[in-house]
């Protein structure tokens, strides 16, 4: 028998105190509104332009590289001009701890203490030999080289090609980042899953895993995916803006009381 169907009203779920233990899982509809975009759905990055997916894939290496300074460049550049979002601002006031499916670094510049990058970042260059660890801040630019996005070519230290660090198809993620995210999830309160479409693993199964463990589970997005695996995911499924509830519950949960609220002012 299938599970309820979930709550979609707005205001379906609140925090209640400070005193919930509440982590953010994040994806890329928190960020779309720097200009990034989605990569998923009819709208988004794979379907609009599909040879790019084509070089996300590892097995096209170093073939590839070009492509990948180009996509992943003009990203972190997007999010280096427009800076975080009201949503990431307000989640970092909460002091939540974060686990990220981005790779912009925004959470970071919002003021975020904990995040864990599940598909990597692409504000860093990295050598492609998996014995070398250097690496190295990127200034992103546009262009499909390396030195297009403030890096060299070739690894100072070994040699080999530079890459963005971020997960393409077929890699493994991050075990750190996974083996924390896991953690946080099972000791989670309250897991609030925004802007991400809640079907794609390893990163899928945390709100079921923080579910389990008996957090409350709570899914924001504007199109909120729908089907069995989100009923069986979240307790409440909130069709809205992230960058209108956040800053909201931000509010509640910190005190900041009435006035002007500088989350609530339009993003430029």
């Amino acid at each position: 028998m299938s599970p309820p169907e979930a709550p979609r009203s707005r205001g379906a779920y609140r925090p209640r105190s400070v005193e919930q233990r509440i982590v953010f899982l994040t994806g890329a509809g928190l960020s779309a509104r720097t200009g990034a975009g989605v990569f998923r759905g009819p709208e988004g990055l794979w379907a609009l332009a599909p040879e790019m997916e084509e070089a996300m894939h590892a097995d096209r290496l170093p073939a590839s590289l070009p492509r990948l300074w180009q996509v992943w460049g003009h990203l972190a550049r997007l999010a280096a001009d427009h800076g975080p979002t009201p949503g990431h601002y307000a989640i970092a006031r909460m002091g939540a701890p974060v686990i990220t499916q981005n790779v912009d670094g925004l959470h970071q510049r919002a003021g975020s203490g904990t995040v864990h990058e599940l598909h990597g970042r692409a504000y860093t260059a990295v050598c492609m030999d998996p014995g070398c660890d250097w690496e190295a801040p990127l200034a992103p630019g546009e262009g499909p080289r390396a030195e297009d996005h403030g890096a060299p070519s070739q690894c100072p230290a070994c040699g080999s090609p530079v890459r963005p660090d971020v997960v393409l198809f077929d890699e493994m993620l991050p075990e750190a980042a996974m083996r924390e995210a896991a953690a946080l999830a099972r000791t989670a309160d309250v897991l609030v899953a925004v802007g991400t479409s809640g079907i794609v693993f390893p990163a899928a199964q945390l709100a079921p895993l923080a579910r389990a463990h008996g957090a409350t589970t709570v899914l924001i997005d504007i199109d909120p995916p729908t089907g069995d695996f989100v009923r069986a995911a979240y307790d409440h499924v909130i069709a809205a803006d992230a960058h209108e509830i956040l800053p909201d519950w931000e509010r509640t949960l910190v005190g900041g009381g009435g006035g002007r609220n500088p989350f609530l002012e339009p993003f430029g």
